[in-house]
């Protein structure tokens, strides 16, 4: 008995890895439809190779853990992975024969869905709480199930005592497990999402950048079309870092980041560098890059920022640079940019001014 329940348990946690592998983010109840019900189905099926890992309790009894991944999965699901589960995990019981005992199985399965979906929504506790009264609540439809099948009353008797804490050891176990591989899940894509995204705006970093701007590099070598590089910085910040405090200069560059989320096109993507200092990719030519970094300048000079209760207006000025048109790599295209910028400082501050080498003067 022994070597079967650490069989069945082994089996579960495995199993939940995989499907935590599959699944790119974790479920929960306000996953969408379609993945609850797809969590719903892979624990089912789970339910069913647990069938075939019976557990023998003496007296030529058998039982098995196929209901524990219906209650974990109705925690993190709710009812349509609950339901899902409970209807594969019935379905498979005829595999086994006995079409009466199949029958009473298939009802059970589907009553224990519906009881721990609703409890599910009803119970707002820990974890190991909830799921220990679904599983509870699932162990006495069983028992009942049992107590069908089972006329010797003192073998029906035995039968629980054995089950039930085999039953309650496995769920705590296999919970505390998932719980485990969840957050362990969390935690790796907040690491990801640390190391390519800037804490303060949302965007892309600048490490982010450099690994992105040679890939879209070789991409427009490939299809032979034309990348831009729209570098812009925030028109004397240092004065609302003066004026606001350097708070105030925090709330102006995370408002910034979400402006320029809304603004920047499927074939575009922006970052932050550090500091005041963004830049944009863009797979387009000279034209349309044009066009589009003035209508983010346009939008920003616009765009009241509210700073200590207090509407602040900022501007920006642009500097576009093209590859392959004058930059031939890395290191020329972001410099010819940060000239373009320079220049647009130079003439004034609030414009867009593309580097054209004729037009000019490199210093």
């Amino acid at each position: 008995m022994i070597k079967q329940f650490i069989a069945n348990s082994g089996i579960l946690i495995a199993v939940f890895c995989l499907i935590s592998k599959f699944f790119l983010s974790n479920i929960h109840k306000q996953s969408p439809f379609y993945m609850r019900l797809l969590a719903g189905a892979f624990c089912g099926l789970l339910s069913i190779v647990l069938m075939f890992f019976s557990i023998p309790l003496g007296h030529g009894i058998i039982a098995d853990l196929r209901h524990v991944p219906l209650v974990i999965v109705s925690y993190y699901g709710g009812m349509p992975s609950a339901l899902a589960a409970g209807i594969i995990m019935g379905l498979g019981r005829f595999l086994f024969g006995n079409v009466f005992a199949s029958l009473v199985s298939f009802f059970i399965s589907v009553a224990i869905a519906i009881g721990c979906g609703l409890m599910s929504r009803w119970i707002k506790q820990h974890i190991s709480i909830t799921t220990f009264w679904m599983n509870v609540y699932s162990m006495c439809l069983i028992s009942f199930a049992l107590f069908i099948n089972i006329p010797d009353h003192r073998i029906y008797t035995e039968t629980l005592l054995i089950f039930w804490p085999i039953s309650i050891i496995a769920t705590y176990v296999t919970v505390n497990i998932c719980e485990y591989i969840r957050q362990s899940k969390d935690l790796l894509q907040h690491y990801k999402a640390w190391a390519t995204t800037d804490f303060l705006t949302g965007l892309y970093n600048v490490r982010q950048f450099h690994t992105v701007l040679s890939e879209k590099m070789a991409q427009v070598k490939q299809k032979n079309s034309c990348l831009a590089l729209i570098l812009f910085d925030i028109d004397r910040f240092k004065s609302i870092n003066d004026s606001y405090g350097h708070d105030g200069g925090d709330v102006i560059l995370r408002h910034l980041g979400e402006l320029i989320r809304s603004l920047v096109p499927k074939n575009g993507l922006a970052f932050r560098n550090g500091g005041e200092e963004f830049p944009i990719l863009l797979i387009s030519c000279e034209h349309e890059a044009a066009a589009f970094a003035e209508h983010v300048r346009t939008t920003i000079e616009r765009h009241p920022f509210v700073v200590q209760k207090q509407t602040v207006h900022i501007t920006v000025s642009i500097g576009i640079s093209l590859f392959p048109t004058f930059a031939t790599n890395e290191t020329e295209l972001f410099k010819q940019a940060d000239i373009a910028l320079y220049e647009a400082k130079q003439q004034g501050r609030n414009r867009t001014v593309v580097y054209k080498k004729q037009d000019l003067h490199e210093t």
